[in-house]
């Protein structure tokens, strides 16, 4: 987490993407990526973004929604690349 930490803004982003809280307690883990995040849609506009900084999905990583109200969506978390460690 530390690591990560030093990555985000006074806001706690990273090239405008959240850390968000349910996130740290999948870090020291291992994960695969399944899959390149590369376009959002905006919820409140409904605009899609291409993504300009790599982010990835990775394999049963979800938002449990505990830090967002209780939220049951279980989105997948976008992780940056920075954030993640390659495994040989």
């Amino acid at each position: 987490m530390r690591e990560i930490a030093e990555t985000l803004d006074e806001h706690g982003k990273c090239n405008g993407l959240y850390f968000m809280p349910e996130m740290e307690e999948y870090c020291g883990q291992r994960f695969k990526i399944i899959k390149k995040a590369e376009k959002i849609r905006l919820e409140s506009t409904g605009e899609l973004r291409k993504l300009r900084t790599p982010s990835y999905f990775l394999d049963g990583v979800y938002c449990n929604g505990h830090f967002q109200g209780g939220c049951d969506r279980l989105c997948f978390h976008y992780w940056r690349a920075v954030w993640l460690k390659r495994i040989e």
